[in-house]
C-alpha cells in the first residue's frame, strides 16, 4: 500500500511539474512574440476605459499612424469602440462650414400662435381662488393688515418668478417637438388647474394650432441638428423650454462664451439673447485687438456683473449701441462655442473665430419670457 500511495504521489507531483513547464513555456513564448512584434503601447480604447487594447502604432501609406489590435477579440473590440469615438469626435469637434467666418448665424422662425404660449408662463391658479374663496368672510382691521403686507410680499414675488421648466432629449426633430409640446402642455389643462389633478382631452378646434407649433419646433429642432451634427440628422440633442416672469428670466446676464462646440438660443415670448458676432468684435480693430476684451473674458476675477461687463465690452463712443445684437421673438441664433474654437493658446489675433461672446437681455419686473435652448447631448 505504501509503495502503491508513493508512487500515486510521484505521478501527481509530476503532471503538476509539466503543467508549470507548459504554462511557464507558453509565457516565454507570447512574451518573445510581443518583442517581435514590437509593443509601442498598452492603451485604453480612445476615450473609453471599458476595453483594454493591446496594440501596436504602424505607419499607413499617406504616413498616419493607426493602431493595430494583437488580440482578434480585443481588435472587434477595440474597433467597435474607436469607430464610435472617431463618429462622435467627428460630430462634436469639426465645426459646420456656417462658422467658417463668424461665430453666430440668426435665422428667423417666426412664432405661430403666442397666445397659446401665454399659457406656459402664466402661473397656477389655485393659490388665487383659495384667497378670493377666503375673501368671502369680513377681515378683521388686523387681519387686513396682515393681509396688505403678505400681498405686497407675493406681488413682488409674481413680477419676478421662475414659472415653467421642461427639458427633451431627442435624435429625431419630430419627436423632440411633439415631447415638448406635450411636457409644455399647451392644449390640456394642467394637473394644477381645475381638473382635480386629471388632463383634459385635445379640444378639437386646437388640432391645427397643435400641428402648427409642433410644427415650427420641428423646423427649429432640425435646423440646429443640421449644423450642430455636420448635417447627421439623428444627432442626439436635448432642448430645454423654460418661462419666467421679470427678472428671473435674467439667466446670464454677464457677457460669457459657451463650453459648448454650438447652442441654439430662440426666444419664444419676450427678448432674445444679446451678442457681438465675430465680424462685428473684429471691425475697426488693430490686428491685435479686439472690441472684446478676451483676456478678461477669460481671467476676469468681478462679483459685480456691471463693472465687468463694462471691463469685456468697453462702452467707448456708443460702443454697445452699435456692436450688440439683440436678437427678436422667433430668431434661433446659432452661438458657437469654445470646443469649435480655432485658437492657439492666448492667440486672440482676428484671423482665428472664436466663440460667440452673448449675455441675457435686461428684464422689467412683470415682463414675460420663454426662452428656448438646444444643445448637443455630451458623450460620457
Amino acid at each position: 500500500q505504501r509503495a502503491a500511495q508513493h508512487k500515486g504521489y510521484v505521478q501527481h507531483t509530476m503532471t503538476i511539474a509539466a503543467a508549470t513547464r507548459i504554462i511557464h513555456w507558453c509565457i516565454v513564448l507570447h512574451l518573445s512574440l510581443l518583442q517581435i512584434i514590437g509593443i509601442t503601447s498598452f492603451q485604453f480604447g480612445r476615450n473609453n476605459p471599458a476595453f483594454l487594447c493591446i496594440s501596436k502604432s504602424i505607419p499607413n501609406a499617406q504616413g498616419r499612424t493607426h493602431d493595430v489590435a494583437l488580440s482578434p477579440l480585443l481588435a472587434e473590440l477595440s474597433s467597435t469602440v474607436t469607430t464610435a469615438d472617431e463618429q462622435q469626435q467627428q460630430e462634436h469637434h469639426h465645426r459646420h462650414a456656417i462658422f467658417h467666418h463668424t461665430n453666430a448665424v440668426s435665422k428667423s422662425f417666426p412664432i405661430p400662435h403666442p397666445d397659446i404660449w401665454h399659457k406656459f408662463v402664466t402661473p397656477t391658479s389655485r393659490e388665487e381662488e383659495s384667497n378670493r374663496n377666503n375673501n368671502n368672510s369680513s377681515p378683521s382691521f388686523w387681519e387686513q393688515l396682515l393681509s396688505s403686507a403678505q400681498n405686497k410680499v407675493k406681488n413682488n414675488e409674481k413680477q419676478n418668478q421662475l414659472v415653467n421648466d421642461v427639458t427633451v432629449q431627442f435624435d429625431d426633430a419630430t419627436t423632440g417637438a411633439q415631447e415638448l409640446v406635450k411636457q409644455c402642455q399647451l392644449f390640456t389643462q394642467r394637473s394644477d388647474d381645475t381638473t382635480g389633478g386629471k388632463e383634459s382631452t385635445l379640444l378639437p378646434e386646437n388640432t391645427m394650432m397643435e400641428q402648427e407649433i409642433t410644427q415650427h419646433l420641428t423646423d427649429v429642432l432640425s435646423y440646429f441638428q443640421s449644423v450642430a451634427g455636420n448635417d447627421n440628422s439623428n444627432i442626439k440633442c436635448q432642448a430645454r423650454i423654460v418661462s419666467s416672469i421679470g427678472k428671473n428670466g435674467i439667466k446670464c446676464p454677464r457677457w460669457h462664451a459657451d463650453h459648448v462646440p454650438v447652442r441654439l438660443v430662440m426666444s419664444i415670448i419676450g427678448p432674445g439673447c444679446e451678442y457681438i458676432p465675430h465680424e462685428v468684435e473684429v471691425m475697426g480693430s488693430s490686428s491685435n485687438s479686439r472690441l472684446v476684451d478676451r483676456n478678461a473674458l477669460n481671467t476676469l476675477d468681478e462679483d459685480d456683473t456691471r463693472i465687468a461687463n463694462d471691463i469685456i465690452v468697453p462702452p467707448n463712443l456708443n460702443t454697445e449701441k452699435t456692436v450688440v445684437i439683440s436678437a427678436n421673438e422667433g430668431d434661433a441664433v446659432l452661438l458657437m462655442g469654445r470646443a469649435w474654437e480655432d485658437l492657439s493658446e492666448g492667440d486672440f489675433t482676428d484671423a482665428n473665430i472664436l466663440a460667440a461672446v452673448h449675455r441675457s437681455p435686461l428684464l422689467s419686473p412683470g415682463q414675460e419670457r420663454i426662452l428656448l435652448t438646444v444643445d448637443l447631448v455630451p458623450h460620457l
